[in-house]
């Protein structure tokens, strides 16, 4: 999921400076995980901007599981809130940089023709695994997983160099050479793979990696799933 923080109230200030109707949105998925967009946070910020003299048209909270960045979700949820979001002067999301971009393009110019300020209220961190309450960069969506072939360990984002081939020749007492207080991520290859019993796996040395496959923007089209 999309680890993310929520931004300043001075830097939100800012964007809605001269705005005075807001429609503020969040997001049923990770923005709900992380504490910057759930139904608490949404209506935090409600009070918050209503504090400073704004006027608050609507305050959408998706239901958990709900993600906003999925375009039917959000189409059929913001549809009881055009009114509201026709009327505003601008949107504050409380989201990812999808969610934000999917109202943009799938609900306020495609659904609804319109052109509205559309503002962020977190700063994304990038994808995240773990939890309850620690999350680490564990996967960046590379389009070509090498996890068969390194124990289930993804030396991209666990190698500080993004090594394919390692140890580097600075990795010392399993530490890592950038940070020594990291566990260098191919002794923790080796380790894994002795464990199973297929050490061999590391004679064969990797092709470069095939980088192509993330050239943005990228995209996959799928059968629609069935929304009630």
């Amino acid at each position: 999921m999309i680890g993310q923080v929520q931004k300043p109230l001075e830097e939100i200030l800012e964007y809605l400076e001269g705005k005075k109707k807001i429609v503020i949105i969040g997001c049923g998925g990770c923005a709900t995980v992380f504490h910057t967009g759930g139904e608490p946070e949404v209506k935090e910020m409600a009070n918050t901007l209503t504090r400073e003299g704004k006027e608050v048209l609507a305050a959408i909270a998706p239901p958990f599981g709900e993600f906003t960045c999925y375009a039917p979700w959000s189409k059929k949820r913001l549809s009881k809130y055009r009114k509201e979001i026709e009327e505003c002067d601008a949107i504050l999301m409380l989201s990812c940089g999808d969610g934000l971009q999917t109202v943009r393009e799938f609900v306020l110019e495609k659904e609804y023709n319109l052109t509205k300020p559309i503002y962020p209220g977190t700063n994304p961190m990038g994808h995240m695994g773990g939890g309850p309450t620690l999350f680490k960069e564990k996967c960046q969506q590379c389009g070509e997983c090498e996890l068969g072939r390194v124990a289930g360990i993804c030396p991209l984002t666990q190698c500080a160099k993004g090594l394919l081939n390692g140890p580097c020749g600075g990795s010392q007492n399993g530490k890592c050479e950038v940070d020594p207080e990291k566990d260098c991520a191919w002794i923790l290859i080796y380790e894994r793979l002795k464990k199973l019993g297929e050490l061999d796996k590391l004679r064969k040395p990797r092709d470069p990696h095939d980088w192509s496959k993330v050239k943005r923007p990228r995209q996959l089209e799928v059968s629609p799933l069935e929304i009630e």
